[in-house]
């Protein structure tokens, strides 16, 4: 203990075990016996975070139980609720919207030459949502200075102090809109929190009859602190338990709280063998398993804790967790806004604002949107088919094909019928959210022990009591807004709460950075120990950089970095096992820097620390994990790629393209072909390659059937085909195009430009267009394959012929950028080891005989690509021998489909199509399963 006159007394705890269970036997001590009890009725506990009051409260349930004696509890309170214990509250608070309407009202009524220096270019007076945006900025910044005793008068003063400092005029702005801010709630009969705290003060306000015990507390406001002492001097008994040895008294202040200067030059010994560099997110949370095998059966999973400062990385440990049967939970929760309630408020505001594909596609896929919806097929489908085609955001009734999505809209007006109300105060939205919520959950079973409580229950009592908060707002700061303004105001605040996850036994409890110092868990396996996140730092703040907040003597850097150097130090002296997992870089491929708290070594071996946390990945040891109670489970992929059924199979017919498809990838021709395996998106925002071709295929197809075919005016080719492109858009995407397909449309309108020059020159040496876009349904030729035969099916984009020789041609277009040889796209190597992986032109080719053309038949490309001079007719140099290998290669794809030879997979590079995933393309271990089900494929 230390105490000093008119100080705290503080209480130093040790750190060679967890700090709460410290604290409990020290407030176990404090308590009066009065026969079998343990009563701390009088004590007020004040500990930085529920988690950690929780935690302190079983623990001190369990040291009753162990002594035979019932516990009379604490009062437990958070950091940020402890001043009200301190004063008297005279008059209702301002809640957080109304601070921030009120900050809106005051600077959108003030007079722009009076806001020049704040808001240069102000937004217009009737724009109230940016109003609120700024008046939310400005909130925040006069909250946390509140919290330090300080208004935006003091730091104008302080300013002035500074000659280097070119935010006088700011600051001084600020100072007379702050006081015209409260002027606003005064008049409205309500309190701002932070400014009543130092009213409180002012007016020496402070008394508490309990006793004060601040508990972990090392990073207290400076408002807090006044208050605390002059509760203190009026007879409150405060003391602080600090988690550290008597020795570093003086690192710590009278209130408990860290001194930065004594914590900045710290450098505690770390074991180098227990830090981990790895690559990224997978290879942190492969570590973390293999950490958790090295303890070898000594912990049961509830004695061991997963740090995560990066709270990024928790999906992907969870996930890699339950890859080796070992459950987890993150102990804050997850995000209320991320639940299904407010996600369908969030759909239908977006469809009330747009009305657009996207806003109806996402509607369509929340869950119980989708089951309010009756339609004879997947609205999904019906969705994503249609956006496939036709690439339309814009949702025009009259431009719509037939009655499905039209109904499909028709429908979700009904749903957000509720919503469909003019603009109105912000408090009359309330009842017809709640309406549209009821009419979506109210056939639910909503109970504490239903399945979807925390899922359904939790989250929709969170909105209610959030548009509670409005019924509190003055009427005249009642804002008017539209539905969807109503909706975005209600989600912004619930984007700080969270929905705990179901208490369980036998758990992997994951938790944030600064839970961890007060967590009693034996084991620690912390990961995303890098620089930026431990020690953290705001270096951008658009009111008070780093450099002003040193100057005021506010939360800054320095600050920052002593409270985390103190919780490493804390936590590598209080666990019996800590792992340290660095990570090299983010999921989305930035480099990161190791923690500069770990280069806690003396000088000599200090290169090396630097050498080994800025060099190379090191690789992973993992073998079974272990628990206490004998579970083991050894890594493996939990999803196996799908083997094909055994053959044979019957082919009755076959096409040029399921050849290609086959001998690209066997399995993937099995997906498509055999499983009729399909994806549909309405993610894309441009046409794909195929989508592109298809429209250039389409505007050629309407040239080659019209009258001036065989034309060999250029002009008269060119207007025909743009005339015919723009038709073709109109119909297809209607009248309000993507902006990305407008630019595409563009492309290829200056490429047809291009193939009339060449047309016209074709058609000058004598060449006709017989046939365009021919399906040969009644003339299918066949192929007999060890004596069965099986029919040749494919449709031919032209067919040309020259009279004056009777040379047939057989064409097809290509739209890519680069132009190909018809050789180069169909195989490589020399004739006698030449590899085929596509034989379109040669298959064609049998085809067009049975339409009963001529014998002189050649095969080529009309090629559109990039470049103008590359737009020309590509005919193929092949002699029969080549067709006659190509026919070998098309007779020997049948046998081997009849077969059933649709394994393995082809190596064919990550994420590369829509079965990348299926295929499991680039992921660790696949060639492993992929040759295990390899042994027993057929």
């Amino acid at each position: 203990m230390s105490g000093r006159p008119n100080d705290l007394a503080r209480f130093f705890l040790g750190w060679d075990r967890p700090a709460l269970l410290a604290a409990a036997d020290h407030l176990a001590g404090l308590a009066r016996r009065d026969g079998p009890l343990l009563d701390l009725s009088q004590y007020a506990l004040i500990l930085p975070g529920a988690q950690a009051g929780r935690r302190l409260r079983d623990l001190l349930i369990e040291r009753a139980e162990s002594e035979g004696a019932s516990l009379v509890p604490p009062m437990l309170c958070g950091v940020g609720q402890t001043p009200e214990l301190l004063y008297e509250q005279k008059r209702p608070f301002a809640s957080q919207l109304t601070q921030q309407l009120a900050w809106a009202e005051t600077l959108r009524l003030c007079k722009p030459q009076q806001l020049k220096h704040l808001i240069p270019f102000p937004p217009s007076s009737d724009d109230l949502s940016q109003w609120r945006e700024y008046g939310e900025i400005i909130r925040k910044t006069h909250r946390e200075l509140a919290s330090e005793k300080l208004d935006f008068a003091a730091v104008a003063k302080r300013a002035i102090e500074m000659p280097e400092f070119a935010e006088v005029d700011r600051w001084t702005t600020l100072a007379h809109l702050q006081q015209d801010y409260l002027a606003r709630l005064d008049r409205v009969g309500v309190w701002d929190k932070e400014t009543a705290r130092l009213f409180a003060l002012q007016y020496d306000e402070c008394r508490c009859e309990r006793k004060i015990v601040l508990i972990g507390t090392v990073d207290l406001n400076q408002t807090l602190r006044s208050m605390l002492d002059q509760a203190a001097s009026h007879g409150a008994e405060v003391s602080a338990l600090i988690a550290a040895p008597p020795e570093l008294a003086d690192s710590f202040d009278a209130h408990g709280c860290l001194k930065p200067d004594a914590w900045s030059d710290r450098r505690p010994a770390v074991d180098s063998s227990r830090v981990y560099l790895v690559e990224g997110p997978a290879d942190q949370s492969e570590q973390a398993v293999a950490c958790l095998a090295n303890y070898a059966g000594r912990y049961a999973p509830e004695e061991v804790v997963i740090g995560v400062p990066d709270e990024a990385l928790v999906p992907e440990l969870k996930q890699r967790l339950a890859e080796h049967q070992l459950d987890s939970r993150f102990g804050p929760g997850s995000p209320v806004v991320e639940t299904l309630p407010c996600r369908l408020l969030r759909t239908f505001s977006e469809y009330m604002r747009r009305r657009s594909f996207a806003a109806l596609a996402e509607a369509l896929r929340h869950p119980d949107v989708w089951r309010m919806i009756e339609s004879e097929r997947d609205p999904l489908e019906t969705l994503d088919l249609f956006f496939g085609e036709h690439l339309r955001d814009a949702l025009d009734a009259t431009e719509l094909e037939g009655e499905t999505i039209a109904d499909l809209m028709a429908q979700m007006d009904r749903l957000a019928m509720p919503l469909s109300q003019p603009v109105c105060p912000l408090v009359q939205w309330r009842q017809p959210i709640s309406e549209l919520l009821q009419s979506i959950y109210g056939d639910r079973e909503l109970t504490p022990g239903s399945v979807d409580y925390r899922s359904i229950y939790l989250p929709i009592e969170a909105i209610q009591n959030a548009m509670a908060t409005w019924e509190e707002i003055p009427d005249t700061l009642q804002p008017l807004m539209s539905a969807s303004e109503a909706i975005d105001i209600l989600l912004r605040p619930l984007r700080s709460e969270l929905i705990p996850e179901e208490p369980r036994d036998g758990v992997i409890e994951l938790l944030g950075w600064l839970e961890l110092p007060l967590q009693d868990a034996p084991a620690l396996i912390l990961t995303s120990f890098n620089d930026g996140l431990t020690p953290s730092s705001a270096n951008a703040d658009l009111f008070l950089p780093n450099s002003l907040r040193e100057r005021l003597g506010i939360e800054d850097n320095a600050r920052r970095l002593a409270r985390d150097a103190y919780a490493f130090e804390l936590l590598l002296n209080s666990r019996q096992d800590l792992d340290v997992i660095v990570a090299k870089r983010t999921s989305a491929g930035d480099p990161l820097a190791p923690s500069r708290l770990l280069f806690g070594c003396d000088d000599k071996t200090l290169p090396a620390a630097v050498e080994r946390m800025f060099g190379d990945p090191e690789p992973i040891e993992n073998t079974a994990v272990q628990f206490q109670e004998g579970e083991t489970e050894l890594f493996r992929q939990a999803i196996e790629i799908p083997l094909p059924e055994p053959g044979p199979y019957q082919v009755d017919k076959i096409t040029a393209s399921d050849i290609r498809r086959y001998l690209f990838c066997p399995y993937r021709y099995y997906l498509e072909k055999i499983l009729r395996l399909h994806s549909y998106s309405d993610s894309a925002r441009e046409l794909d390659a195929a989508q592109f071709g298809n429209l250039a295929h389409d505007s050629l197809e309407k040239f080659g059937r019209s009258e001036i075919r065989n034309s060999v005016d250029e002009k008269a080719i060119r207007d025909y085909l743009e005339q015919a492109l723009s038709e073709i858009v109109k119909e297809k995407f209607g009248a309000r195009v993507l902006p990305a397909v407008r630019i595409q449309v563009e492309q290829l309108r200056l490429r047809l430009q291009w193939f009339a020059g060449a047309q016209a020159r074709r058609a000058e040496e004598g060449w006709k267009i017989y046939r365009t876009e021919t399906n040969n349904d009644d003339h299918q030729p066949i192929l007999m394959v060890d004596d069965v035969p099986v029919r040749l099916r494919g449709r031919i984009d032209r067919i040309d012929h020259h009279p004056d020789t009777n040379r047939w041609a057989v064409i097809d277009y290509k739209t890519a950028d680069t132009a190909k040889k018809p050789e180069a796209d169909h195989h490589k190597g020399k004739f006698e080891e030449r590899e085929w992986f596509n034989v379109q032109l040669p298959f064609y080719r049998l085809i067009a005989r049975e339409l009963g053309i001529g014998q002189h038949v050649e095969v080529g490309y009309f090629t559109l690509p990039a470049k103008r001079e590359d737009t020309r007719y590509r005919p193929a140099a092949w002699e029969d021998a080549d067709f006659d290998q190509a026919e070998g290669v098309i007779a020997e794809v049948v046998r081997r489909i009849r077969r059933g030879e649709f394994w393995p997979p082809a190596d064919v590079g990550q994420n590369s199509d829509d079965y990348s995933r299926i295929c499991q393309d680039g992921v660790l271990g696949r060639w492993v399963l992929a040759s295990e089900a390899e042994e027993v494929a057929p």
